[in-house]
């Protein structure tokens, strides 16, 4: 494992060096300080295995005889300090869509009950700025403007390890959530030292719930700033999920049905409105009731499900000063 300090350079974390759980066993591919700037290699979460029309998967076990697993996540990376009740808050500040392979791929692998033909792949090529894909159709290609964002972002929790493919209640994972783009901020509480942060499965563009159960699928580059939070992570129940216009919650337990998540979300949420930004507890649930925002994630039979639930920050007023130390 390197041990690097915090400095102006980006740690590049390859994407050769990636793994399938969120685990606490993994040794660390690199350390790195409190504020570093890390830039994470991904592959697609078929391990950039589908590359062509050609390759029809009609049951999902032709997949993975093939691909082996689903969601390399690279990593992982230990933040120096970082101890159970902390939190590390993770700024997205770039997402470089087919840095190795310029398209993005789709396919379906099982019946949604969607009445669509299983075996179907599309490769949509990714324009060369990143800002344009095009999804191919019997009446033409789609030139569609891409939404790029991270699929899977997590850390390694105390007990049992998970497959990087599921999402835990604290430690997030595979949430698919449209919001974590570039500006966005996931705050994760820490269960493990060092945090164990594993990064990847990157969409050029999803749509909510996702409910075929796969996106735009593409490799990309994305860079990242952490920062830790002492303490921060002790009373956290959820992961926090912020924007320059909202701050939110993620509800992300797989397995759990689509309602259980987003109650466990706006529980998080009224949570943060009393104890970050001192509103009365009636105040919040009434303020809850008026302002929330709700973006169902994941909405997949199998037990996928994950919800993001946010507030727009002119309901805000200033934060609460942090307590001292």
């Amino acid at each position: 494992m390197a041990d690097l300090t915090t400095g102006p350079t980006a740690v590049r974390v390859p994407r050769n060096l990636h793994h399938f759980a969120y685990d606490q066993a993994l040794t660390p591919v690199v350390e790195v300080g409190d504020g570093a700037t890390l830039v994470f290699e991904t592959l697609d979460c078929f391990s950039n295995q589908v590359v062509s029309t050609d390759q029809r998967f009609p049951a999902e076990s032709d997949l993975l005889d093939l691909i082996g697993a689903f969601n390399p996540v690279a990593g992982p990376v230990a933040i120096r300090g970082a101890r159970p009740g902390d939190a590390l808050a993770v700024t997205i500040r770039d997402i470089r869509l087919g840095t190795v392979a310029p398209y993005a791929v789709t396919l379906i692998h099982r019946d949604d009950e969607l009445d669509a033909p299983l075996g179907d792949t599309r490769v949509c090529p990714i324009a060369i700025d990143g800002d344009t894909v095009s999804f191919p159709t019997s009446l033409g290609p789609l030139v569609l403007p891409t939404r790029p964002m991270v699929g899977s972002l997590g850390l390694a929790p105390s007990g049992e390890a998970f497959p990087s493919l599921l999402s835990h209640p604290r430690c997030g994972g595979n949430m698919d959530c449209q919001a974590l783009r570039t500006g966005s901020v996931l705050v994760i509480p820490v269960e493990v030292a060092g945090g164990l942060l594993s990064l990847g499965d990157v969409h050029a563009l999803m749509g909510d719930a996702e409910i075929t159960g796969t996106a735009l699928e593409t490799n990309a580059d994305v860079t990242v700033t952490v920062d830790l939070l002492p303490g921060a992570g002790t009373a956290m129940g959820t992961p926090h999920l912020d924007g320059l216009g909202h701050i939110g919650t993620v509800g992300c337990a797989h397995g759990t049905d689509v309602t259980a998540n987003l109650r466990a979300a706006m529980r998080e949420l009224h949570r943060r409105l009393t104890a970050e930004y001192g509103y009365r507890p009636a105040e919040a649930h009434h303020l809850l009731g008026a302002v929330a925002e709700v973006t169902v994630n994941q909405c997949v039979h199998g037990g996928w499900s994950s919800v993001h639930v946010a507030v727009p920050r002119y309901s805000l007023p200033t934060p609460l000063p942090e307590p001292s130390s």
